[in-house]
Parts: C-alpha cells; sequence; structure tokens
C-alpha cells in the first residue's frame, strides 16, 4: 500500500505543470477577457484598467504554483539523492516526458542482471534490442509481444520457443528494479524529514 502511496507521490511531483482548461479547451488567462463588461453604480469608483507592465490590478494576487509546491521539491531533491541508477529508473519511469537519453544506462543496469550467462551472443544481441524495445515503448508491466518478434526478426513460433521466457525475465527485473527504486526512495524521503 506504501508502494502505491509513493508511487502517485513521485508522479505528482514529476508531473508538468499544465494550466487549467476551460470547457472549449482553451487556456484561461489571468483576467477573463470574454466577460460582459459590468456598469458601476454612479456611487462606486470605476475599476483601472490593466496596465502593461502589471498582470493584474492592485490588491489581488494568485496562485503562482501548485499548493504542494514544496512537497514535490523535496522529492525531486530526494530522486536526486539516490544512487544514480535507481533516481533514472524513477524519473524515466514515473515521469510524464523522460528523456530518452536515460534509455542506454538503465538497458546497462537492466542487462547485467538478466541470467544471460549461457546464452550464445546472437540471443544475447535479440535480448538486448527485446529490452531496447520495451524501454522505449515504456512497456514495464504488460507489452506487445507480436511487437517483440517483429523487433528482433524472428518467427511467432520461435519467439515463444526460445525467447518468451526471457521477455518475461526482463519483466520480473522491471518489477525489481521498481521495488527497489521505491524502497529506497521512501526510506530516504522518510529520513529526511
Amino acid at each position: 500500500m506504501f508502494l502505491d502511496e509513493t508511487r502517485t507521490l513521485i508522479m505528482e511531483a514529476l508531473a508538468t505543470y499544465q494550466p487549467s482548461r476551460t470547457d472549449d479547451g482553451s487556456e484561461r488567462s489571468i483576467f477573463n477577457v470574454g466577460s460582459t463588461k459590468r456598469v458601476a453604480n454612479d456611487n462606486e469608483r470605476q475599476p483601472e484598467p490593466l496596465s502593461a507592465t502589471c498582470s493584474r490590478r492592485k490588491g489581488t494576487s494568485k496562485l503562482n504554483c501548485s499548493e504542494d509546491v514544496f512537497e514535490h521539491l523535496r522529492v525531486q531533491r530526494t530522486i536526486k539523492s539516490l544512487p544514480t541508477h535507481l533516481a533514472k529508473w524513477l524519473v524515466y519511469r514515473y515521469g510524464e516526458n523522460p528523456s530518452s537519453s536515460l534509455i542506454p544506462s538503465l538497458v546497462n543496469v537492466v542487462i547485467d542482471e538478466l541470467p544471460l550467462d549461457n546464452c550464445r551472443k546472437p540471443t544475447k544481441e535479440k535480448v538486448q534490442t527485446m529490452l531496447i524495445e520495451r524501454l522505449t515503448r515504456r512497456e514495464f508491466v504488460d507489452c506487445l509481444q507480436r511487437n517483440l518478434f517483429e523487433a528482433i526478426g524472428v518467427k511467432k513460433q520461435t519467439y515463444f520457443e526460445c525467447y518468451a521466457k526471457h521477455n518475461d525475465n526482463i519483466t520480473d527485473q522491471f518489477h525489481a528494479l521498481d521495488e527497489l527504486a521505491l524502497l529506497s526512495f521512501f526510506v530516504a524521503h522518510n529520513t529526511h524529514i
């Protein structure tokens, strides 16, 4: 249960801010351009027009960031304090728009943990291609196996006879790396209070 809460916290902290949108899909502005002008009473002061240098009238304020911004910054600092392979995994796995430059280092981390010692070199290369394909598509839990046997260039029957077990090992390694990264984050985040 705490892993799910940790996942949610990390996803929220790594999410990029999107301005709120109106019903028609357009972004809301600081002031409502499309509103009808209100007629002031005789004893009421006319509202000051917005100047070119100010974005709002005097005496008003606007929330510039999320209410949870300090917690999100703390989460990001905690991620940066983790070992690099765990930090890269969390950013790539839970970030909205992760950089594809993280893929080579993640491939190295995962491929080193796979049981490929008794495999031939062509098999190792095809397993590495499968791993790259899954990371590129961000298929961490389930994957479209048809894409995998097309990516490594083997027939469907050959894939299920020889490479399906390697795909299962990749999935298991993703789970193990994810659990290790989340536990490390949880410990680091809750001890730095």
